[in-house]
């Protein structure tokens, strides 16, 4: 590009006529994302409701699913919609915004996955600490230095000349901003770093849960006593939980890795990739809570039908009420 026809933000723009591709991917982003944002809710919910979560891991569990929750809203009500309609002349700030906001609450989501996988581990390791070590402050003060890193490693991106990434409705995700005409690098190295970072922190979840199986395993070798232990039982559900969550986030950051320094329309396919992966990496952490835990279904499917039972039970019993005492009177 010539300096003449260089635009900066340029990459942050639509291409004026949506394509059908553009369309249907902008579609799928949409739905899904808003499926996401309501499930993500629910989760929120039941958390709040059923009390075997009233502990640490609900409280990690919430934190995370607001991050989630925060960064799949961003994709309902901006990067979908533009996705679709592919605009020009769209403010720069909202391009921006939507990777301070929309990235920063996936890149918390990826940091607060440690959280879950060590309070799991030292759940199985350190069961008669673990009250004391996850108290209700210390647990904010996790989630605190989970997230608050975030926004500051993000504010690099605009801090440190030619790195700023904002989100590009023809590249169908995040993409480099360049500062000037024909830069020698199409990427930017503190997103780079970033995304490195994700995956290591990830890749560190393998390895406590790693620790954690094989502590679970013998625990059931050395125990001889055939009586079922309900707690343990509920980390075994929470370990295999964690651990499903976690092999699928290393997955999806390995992609973003994979696709972070490319640009071209021959590497598409991968950026693509990466983007939609995230999205149901999402998509299994929440539906994650329901598959492993009985007493979330019993929560959502049994408790309608046993009040509808009860309410039947009661007004069925009104009229032989009212038959006995017509009888007496009479």
């Amino acid at each position: 590009m010539n300096a003449s026809e260089f635009v900066f933000g340029w990459e942050l723009q639509g291409r004026g006529e949506p394509a059908a591709k553009d369309i249907v991917l902008g579609v799928i982003m949409f739905v899904l994302c808003f499926f996401l944002v309501l499930l993500g809710s629910l989760n929120i919910y039941i958390v709040r409701k059923v009390e075997a979560f009233h502990n640490a891991f609900g409280w990690f569990w919430i934190a995370r699913t607001c991050a989630e929750i925060t960064s799949n809203a961003v994709h309902v009500l901006y990067s979908a919609p533009v996705t679709i309609f592919q605009p020009k002349n769209i403010p720069l700030f909202l391009g921006f915004g939507a990777l301070v906001v929309g990235g920063g609450g996936g890149t918390s989501s990826c940091i607060l996955h440690q959280a879950v996988s060590a309070n799991r581990f030292i759940a199985v390791y350190k069961p008669l600490q673990y009250k004391f070590i996850f108290s209700k402050a210390n647990c904010l003060k996790i989630i605190a230095a989970c997230v608050m890193p975030v926004p500051f490693g993000l504010i690099l991106t605009f801090v440190i000349p030619c790195n700023m990434v904002g989100f590009s409705p023809a590249m169908y995700g995040y993409s480099f901003v360049s500062c000037e005409p024909n830069y020698y690098r199409n990427y930017s190295v503190v997103g780079s770093v970033l995304n490195k970072f994700c995956l290591t922190v990830c890749s560190f979840t393998l390895f406590f849960d790693a620790a954690t199986l094989w502590k679970i395993v013998h625990i059931k070798l050395m125990n001889e006593v055939k009586t079922e232990n309900k707690q343990l039982s509920r980390d075994i559900r929470f370990f295999m939980q964690a651990s499903l969550q976690n092999v699928t986030m290393v997955i999806t950051t390995v992609f973003i890795a994979l696709s972070d320094q490319k640009y071209s329309m021959d590497d598409e396919v991968e950026r693509i990739l990466a983007f939609y992966m995230m999205l149901l990496a999402h998509l299994g952490n929440s539906f994650s809570l329901i598959l492993f835990n009985p007493e979330v279904r019993r929560f959502l499917f049994t408790k309608k039908v046993s009040d509808s039972g009860s309410s039947t039970t009661t007004n069925a019993s009104v009229p032989n009420v009212r038959c006995k005492r017509t009888t007496s009177h009479s």
